[in-house]
């Protein structure tokens, strides 16, 4: 996480690695209800969106619609 932001509760989710990306996200709101997860697929060479949005959880899968990297907030 950057250090510009301050966020309340949770702001990573590595035991999610592997896991789909509706249970993924079903997690997210459940733990955080404040953050907003912003699914990317990491096969269309997508850049991490600019700038860092602390209300944001970057949630990359692979196309099999699996978490590829450990959603956090960015």
């Amino acid at each position: 996480m950057s250090s510009t932001c301050t966020v309340q509760g949770k702001t990573a989710w590595p035991e999610l690695l592997g896991q789909n990306v509706d249970k993924a996200v079903s997690i997210i709101e459940k733990e955080n209800p404040t953050l907003r997860p912003v699914v990317l697929n990491i096969s269309q060479n997508i850049p991490d969106p600019d700038p860092v949005d602390c209300t944001r959880v970057l949630v990359f899968i692979n196309d099999n619609n699996q978490v590829a990297l450990v959603p956090i907030v960015r």
